[in-house]
């Protein structure tokens, strides 16, 4: 029986296929406007992708430069050869013998890995990075001579340091990447970065390049360059001195020095020695440390973790990064801060047994000599830690701490560096009586160097805590300034007048008993040093920092300096033996330098060295009369009638009083003596020594005339030396404060 189609049945049919239709059609249309609306960026972005090819134009990355000009940091253009395995397996393979021997030679690389990398599966095989383009133009030469079209080199940027190791830690370095990690070159990172530029070009269906009309291009926008107030003279110097130092007196944990404006915070050197070389990163340079890693390279995780550990303290400013206990270079800030609030006075008196006793607690002095009763000045120069503790109770807790907290220890100084240290401290809630005994000469608060020598800077420039910065300008390009930083005073932290008392107290504490170790003919110098027991690290108490903080002029501050020597163990510890020549070498080289001539009194025109007249070729009466007026003797050698050589040859100084050898024949052989060791002799003592021996002595140091000052490191010991060869000794004092 058939079934006849009634017209209900084909208007429900067609109302189904209707809906089907709607539904099919509501559908498109949602995804039209998903496609074409809601998501139509990341469909415009993969028909780009096919349409479109863009290739990156890499920016320059902006210089950095000294406060003369002189180059810190560069880039330049460097490249990196590769080459094409499918290009080289569809028409080069003839030539795989030449092209494996040209890279080899060329690169310094296995001529098997270039073998290997030639037979790859893919269309690029990088053979090496940064090459220098005069090697990679003679390699695309050779390429080009022979037809080989797989070897190619593409450009990148490179950074150079010509400077290599001066002022790593502030400077910096770069990530593989290309971005700063480190010091100037992080902290400024964006600034000397600039924009990458791109170059986007159409292409037809078949990945063939579009004629030049469609293609759009932008420019790499180079990075700004940074103009600091580092003077690598005087980081010479600076490095110079501390390296020694460090290298002498056997410091364990490095040790470090900040010269600066005290007036507007410009810093005009950081160093922290041992450094490294900017150029060479990776490598580690304390050999101790090299050596140990050398000895456990089998193990990979501890190995890893170590060069890690070592990378990371190779790298860091010790200046900015590190807290230490100041020691008695605090002593400068409790002084001025009593001295302001007129708690004490420069007569009031305070009296030293060798020990102070505090609650259940005895605190004993520096010295094991009692320095009985003292006023402020005797007390600082001193270094008395009872007299201190006497003057930090009259000053209380509250006012203790407002004064630190306005000295700015309580924060971080701002300077433009990245990974500044926060301070450790009592906080006012929590003082106790013996913290605030023990916080007022230097110990159990620990700060960081930048701090010390910013809040010392406020004790004599007027009372003004200012921001140490090391940037002056940021420059574009086109010689534009971006930026130009200026001096930025916090607050004043104390009056003038309380400012002018520290700047004679500090003066008269280097020039008491004729000098100290940071005592410089000529020039008025203040000063304060700084010894403190690293009880954290050894409750024995026999770890120790050296620090010192010296500036000039004494009368009208305008450098200061401070230097810091962690754990000594050479023997010496205190501060001012073993941080405070650090300080007077620098000045002596630097103030010159800076247009600062020294002015000696009569007693010290007596003992000033006289420089060596050059009368070789002159005859030997006029000679002989030449060097007598200046106050020298002379030996003569041969029979001639001309001076044919001298020694010591002109440009050396000595005291009057030296002699002065004089050659008259040419073939006449030179006597030779063994320089004797000097060390721990008076001054007395090393001038007959040298004397008795047919040499010269020049003592060199600030307290070479100060009571109880002996020789500790010459230049010449045990070795043969001409006679009238002149050695240097510097002498120090022995029975030190702290």
């Amino acid at each position: 029986m058939s079934v006849k189609t009634t017209s209900v049945m084909k208007r429900r049919l067609n109302g189904f296929a209707a809906a089907a239709v709607a539904a099919v059609l509501v559908l498109i249309s949602i995804g039209l406007f998903r496609i074409s609306v809601t998501e139509s960026a990341v469909y415009q972005e993969l028909a780009n992708d096919q349409q479109f090819s863009s290739t990156r134009v890499r920016a320059n990355r902006g210089s950095i430069y000294d406060k003369n000009g002189q180059v810190l940091a560069q880039s330049a253009t460097v490249y990196t050869i590769f080459v094409d395995p499918k290009t080289f397996q569809e028409r080069d393979t003839e030539h795989i013998d030449y092209i494996c021997q040209v890279l080899s030679e060329a690169l310094d690389v296995e001529a098997s890995d270039v073998r290997e990398k030639c037979f790859k599966d893919n269309a690029y095989q990088e053979i090496k990075k940064q090459v220098e383009k005069t090697t990679a133009v003679e390699i695309l030469e050779k390429m080009y001579e022979e037809g080989i079209t797989s070897v190619g080199a593409t450009p990148q940027s490179k950074r150079f340091y010509p400077q290599n190791e001066m002022a790593a830690s502030v400077i910096g370095h770069l990530h593989y990447d290309g971005y700063g990690i480190y010091g100037l070159e992080s902290y400024y990172d964006d600034y000397l970065t600039g924009v990458d530029g791109r170059i986007i070009t159409a292409k037809d269906a078949h990945g063939n390049e579009i004629p030049y009309k469609y293609k759009q291009s932008y420019d790499a926008q180079d990075g700004d360059s940074l103009y600091t107030n580092l003077d690598m003279t005087i980081q010479y110097y600076t490095e110079k001195a501390l390296a020694k130092q460090v290298q002498e007196n056997e410091a364990v944990n490095r040790g470090c020095a900040i010269v600066m404006n005290c007036n507007t915070g410009e810093i005009l050197a950081m160093a922290t020695s041992p450094g490294y070389d900017l150029n060479s990163p990776a490598e580690i340079y304390d050999q101790s440390t090299a050596e140990r890693l050398a000895g456990i390279i089998d193990d990979e995780e501890l190995y890893t973790e170590e060069k890690s550990a070592a990378w990371a303290k190779q790298w860091k400013n010790k200046a900015i990064s590190e807290l230490y206990y100041p020691g008695s270079v605090f002593k400068v800030i409790t002084g001025s801060s009593a001295l302001e609030e007129k708690i004490i006075s420069t007569d009031d008196t305070f009296y030293c047994t060798g020990s102070i006793v505090v609650a259940d607690r005895t605190i004993n002095c520096w010295s094991s000599k009692a320095h009985g009763v003292q006023d402020f000045v005797t007390a600082m120069t001193n270094s008395c830690n009872p007299a201190f503790v006497q003057i930090g109770q009259a000053l209380g807790a509250k006012l203790f701490c407002q004064y630190f907290e306005a000295y700015g220890f309580t924060e971080k100084t701002g300077i433009d560096l990245p990974s500044e240290a926060d301070s450790i401290y009592v906080p006012y809630s929590r003082m106790s009586l013996i913290d605030l005994s023990v916080c007022a000469f230097g110990q159990t608060n620990k700060v960081t160097p930048i701090q010390m020598i910013t809040a010392y800077a406020a004790t004599i420039n007027g009372g003004y805590l200012v921001t140490p910065y090391i940037v002056d300008k940021i420059v574009d390009t086109d010689g534009n300034v971006v930026k130009d930083y200026e001096p930025t005073i916090k607050r004043q932290v104390i009056s003038e007048e309380t400012s002018a008392i520290m700047r004679e107290t500090l003066e008269s504490v280097v020039n008491t008993n004729n000098g100290s170790n940071a005592y410089i003919k000529g020039y008025s110098i203040g000063g304060k040093s700084g010894t403190s027991q690293k009880l954290d690290e050894n409750p024995e108490g026999n770890t120790y920092v050296s620090s010192y903080v010296g500036f000039f002029p004494a009368e009208d501050p305008e450098i200061i300096m401070l230097a810091m020597v962690d754990d000594p163990r050479g023997g010496d510890y205190y501060g001012s033996k073993v941080a405070a020549p650090v300080v007077s070498e620098v000045f002596e080289q630097i103030l010159p330098y800076l247009g600062y001539f020294a002015e000696y009194t009569e007693e010290e025109l007596e003992r000033l060295e006289i420089a060596i007249p050059d009368v070789t070729g002159a005859d030997l009466t006029r000679a002989q009369s030449t060097i007598a007026s200046l106050g020298f003797k002379c030996d003569v050698v041969g029979e001639g009638g001309t001076v044919v050589k001298q020694v010591p040859s002109s440009g050396n100084s000595i005291p009057r009083g030296g002699t002065i050898i004089l050659y008259t024949e040419e073939d006449y052989d030179e006597d030779y003596v063994i320089a004797p060791d000097l060390s721990g002799m008076t001054l007395r003592e090393a001038t007959e020594t040298i004397q008795s021996c047919g040499l010269n002595l020049k003592p060199l140091g600030g307290a070479v005339y100060k009571d109880g000052a002996t020789a500790s490191v010459q230049n010449y010991v045990g070795v043969s030396v001409p006679k009238g060869t002149v050695i240097e000794a510097y002498f120090y004092v022995n029975d030190e404060t702290g």
